[in-house]
């Protein structure tokens, strides 16, 4: 079995768009675990329209973080293989398939991951590798989101999210990849397919006030994931990787029109390296 679990937040139509990609899904043997985080009832009662339908697991949260709703659904998933759908995805009939189909011809590996790109098939949401490869540390930015990646945990316990990762946390972003990254340290094999593809919409642009906040924010949770990377998982190698957006950064300040995104993200990384602590678990 396959559990797809999905936090939700402030998204209505998106959710039932999601939900008519998954009746055709070609492979049926899945479940949809969706985390509401609304007030209101409105997701609730988009689940109940589906709930002859599809194997619909429906959680009321009363706390808000990406994170940490995740990790409510994971502790309710039954599937050997995991994947977070987000609430403005679609699926393509074969997207569950595809991943399924992969694990059963190659045994070694436990991660697979695709491209995501727009209905348009622009890649305006995230620009990801152009050819299929080997997940490892170097290219995880480019081979992973979050809603591409599907982990075949086998016997294995399931792995939790950083709660202090991701929107709504402490740290506003890099939890996806920080999972990743656990994993591969744990030993676990991922391919990346750039043919494949899940459906995101392009990224929206906000006001400037919430821009800038927003840009700190993920800037804050690249460099906690850095830190996280470098100091405790003894990742040296890891460190170019920050370095290099970090001089990025200083050259987007000195010549780019877009001066005050460098700014808020290097103010980011450079507070999220500083801060971030992992406490007792490694």
């Amino acid at each position: 079995m396959v559990s797809l679990i999905m936090p939700t937040l402030n998204r209505f139509d998106d959710i039932e768009l999601f939900f008519e990609s998954l009746l055709i899904q070609e492979y049926k043997d899945f479940e949809i675990i969706v985390v509401d985080q609304n007030e209101c009832s409105k997701v609730m009662e988009i689940s109940e329209k589906y709930k002859d339908k599809l194997d619909l697991k429906y959680i009321k949260s009363d706390r808000k973080g990406l994170s940490y709703n995740r990790n409510l659904g994971i502790l309710k998933a039954k599937g050997e293989i995991i994947a977070f759908p987000d609430d403005d995805c679609t699926y393509k009939k074969e997207t569950i398939k595809k991943a399924v189909d992969f694990f059963e011809s190659n045994d070694e590996y436990r991660i697979y991951s695709c491209k995501t790109m727009d209905k348009n098939n622009i890649d305006a949401f995230k620009k990801m590798c152009p050819q299929n490869c080997e997940i490892n540390a170097k290219n995880v930015f480019d081979t992973i989101t979050s809603i591409t990646f599907f982990v075949n945990f086998k016997k294995d316990s399931y792995l939790l999210f950083d709660e202090k990762l991701g929107v709504g946390a402490e740290f506003g972003a890099g939890e996806e990849i920080d999972y990743i990254l656990e994993l591969l340290s744990k030993g676990y094999r991922g391919r990346y397919f750039c043919e494949d593809v899940i459906y995101h919409p392009a990224k929206k642009h906000k006001k400037s006030k919430e821009k800038f906040q927003r840009d700190f924010n993920y800037g804050r949770g690249f460099g906690a994931l850095c830190k996280k990377q470098i100091i405790y998982r003894k990742d040296l190698g890891f460190s170019w990787i920050f370095i290099k957006k970090i001089v990025r950064n200083i050259g987007g300040i000195i010549l780019s029109g877009n001066r005050d995104y460098h700014i808020a993200t290097i103010k980011g990384r450079i507070d999220g390296f500083m801060k971030y602590r992992t406490g007792d678990k490694y």
